[in-house]
């Protein structure tokens, strides 16, 4: 790891995508400026500048997911760490890992900006490309952002040398320059949403002066944010129902802003996807099953499952209550699934226990086919019972709206050709009314939440869907960003937005300290306070990349 990093930081291409060209393309005796002169060598930078994006988003999820009100501890007790923080130190290797796939994706965007002077095609395209490195540099630095705060920027490609001192920049000037970098991009970048684009730059750029806002106390900022998140938005109504904005074979639909491209003829072998849709709920059994390979990272917590009201349709599209005799009959359209085996149920009802009279009512009043082997998991109104199960397979429902039923026979945790979704206009509407709340109007927060809260089917009974704790009548701004954050929470589960949601809006610890179940059992003070005595809020700087830069880098506190 130390190598790593000290690679990472004098600027060296060596652990990137983009080494293999410097390096291998060499080979018939052609110089970097004569390979990148042309258009398919240029290509290739772009190439490896998104494909970076996968690396980044598969292999460490549980910063932007573990240790929120969302999601329990799993059996396993795997990144504890994170999930609890009191075992989080600074050399963690999630973070590490993290930290490093950023700064590889920044460098390769650098690669990309240093040569786009000499590649030979058409200005457009070369501005088009340029903005699309640009893009990616600042999001990149923006990712790291969230988590560290202040950042060591890295603004400029690396090959005669190394740099050894490379000091870590304040709060205001990291921000700063993330937000000039996606300013500068925004002219050029195109409408393809399956590439970096004007309407994901909007969206982003709202975040981003969103997320400085709450930072640095500027409510200039929170008017930024609404005007970019408004440009975002672009007059798109909420109009697409909440299970087929998810349905498999419904990605890249007129919601989505920006993700990481996944598809089966662009992955190397069957374990080449993503894991995004094995990360979220119990083990089902093994490969005999026929079901979907889940890890059990993340079980979603009782608290998260109360956060839904009785007549939001969200709840069915989000979890699996009905699995099949193989967990993806279910998106088998053409099958009477009345005469396909049930392996396990998961009923609900609101206000009181699921009972063996709604048992028999169920076996009664529809034909099913019940195996031997059939399970069936009633939601706990109580927490410690619902936590009781959380050992035994397929004890709760997991989440399915990242389900990839095309590669169904593979049983891998890395077999999703599933899209992962960065950005989606949902969000920008949430980040509009967040900016909102920083000023203090809740009346227009509220309207923009229940703009999307009115997607259509989302209520049970064709009415409007009710938020369950009320926006506009909220006595305070902490009160205002609690049910905000309710409503959050239900409508992005599963993607990658929570912790830096509940860090930016201050209520990391506090949510924890409400709704998780495992930090409270640990002691919620206990559980936030480092060694030096403050709380963990930000993540630690990894100790290896303090250790090989020259510059003095201050450790976050806590660590």
């Amino acid at each position: 790891m130390r190598i790593l990093i000290y690679i990472l930081f004098i600027g060296g291409l060596s652990m990137t995508g983009c080494a293999k060209f410097l390096d291998e393309d060499n080979r018939g005796g052609i110089s970097n400026d004569e390979f990148y002169r042309t258009e398919a060598g240029y290509n290739s930078i772009v190439t490896a500048a998104y494909s970076s994006l996968r690396t980044t988003f598969r292999s460490t999820p549980w910063l932007s997911l573990a240790g929120t009100d969302t999601y329990q501890m799993n059996r396993e007790l795997g990144n504890r760490a994170l999930m609890e923080y009191t075992q989080l130190y600074a050399d963690n290797p999630d973070v590490q890992t993290f930290y490093s796939n950023c700064y590889n994706g920044i460098q390769t965007a650098n690669v990309g900006i240093h040569y786009n002077n000499i590649v030979e095609v058409d200005e457009n395209r070369k501005k088009a490309w340029m903005a699309e490195f640009r893009f990616l540099r600042s999001l990149y630095h923006f990712l790291l952002i969230e988590q560290f705060g202040g950042i060591v920027i890295n603004d400029e490609v690396t090959l005669d040398g190394p740099r050894l001192s490379l000091p870590r920049a304040s709060l205001a000037e990291s921000y700063a320059f993330a937000i000039a970098d996606m300013e500068a991009a925004l002219p050029d970048l195109g409408t393809d949403r399956s590439r970096a684009s004007k309407a994901a730059a909007n969206h982003y750029l709202a975040k981003m002066y969103l997320t400085r806002a709450w930072d640095l106390k500027d409510n200039a900022d929170f008017e930024r944010a609404k005007q970019y998140a408004t440009a975002a938005i672009d007059g798109y109504s909420i109009s697409i129902p909440y299970e087929q904005l998810w349905s498999p074979t419904n990605e890249m639909n007129d919601e989505i802003l920006f993700a990481v491209q996944y598809d089966i003829e662009s992955i190397p072998n069957t374990d080449g996807g993503n894991n995004q849709q094995s990360l979220f709920g119990p083990y089902l059994g093994g490969a005999e099953l026929n079901h979907k390979y889940m890890t059990s990272a993340f079980i979603p917590s009782w608290s998260f499952h109360n956060y839904y009201l009785e007549n939001d349709a969200r709840y069915e599209a989000t979890f699996m209550l009905t699995i099949y005799d193989q967990y993806f009959d279910y998106y088998d359209n053409n099958k009477d699934k009345s005469q396909i085996p049930i392996r396990a149920y998961y009923p609900r009802v609101w206000g009181r226990e699921y009972s063996r009279a709604d048992s028999l009512a169920w076996v009664q009043g529809k034909e099913h086919q019940i195996p031997t082997n059939f399970r069936y998991y009633p939601f706990k109104g109580n927490e410690e019972a619902y936590r009781a199960a959380y050992q035994i397979d397929m004890s709760t429902p997991v989440i399915k709206k990242f389900d990839s039923p095309s590669t169904r026979q593979v049983f891998n945790t890395n077999a999703s050709i599933r899209d992962i979704v960065l950005a989606r206009k949902a969000e920008s509407y949430f980040l509009y009314a967040e900016a909102s709340i920083g000023l203090n109007d809740f009346v227009t927060a509220a309207d923009y939440v229940n703009r999307v809260l009115a997607r259509p089917g989302n209520a049970k009974d064709n009415t409007s869907l009710a938020p369950l704790r009320n926006i506009a009548t909220a006595a305070s701004q902490s009160a205002a960003l609690d049910a905000y954050l309710i409503e959050s929470a239900k409508e992005f589960i599963g993607e990658y937005l929570r912790w830096p949601e509940l860090r930016r809006t201050g209520k990391l610890k506090e949510f924890c300290g409400l709704y998780n179940y495992d930090i409270k059992k640990a002691g919620l003070d206990e559980a936030f306070r480092g060694i030096d005595g403050q709380d963990k809020i930000y993540r630690p700087i990894p100790q290896s990349a303090i250790d090989i830069n020259e510059a003095d880098v201050p450790q976050n506190p806590g660590y």
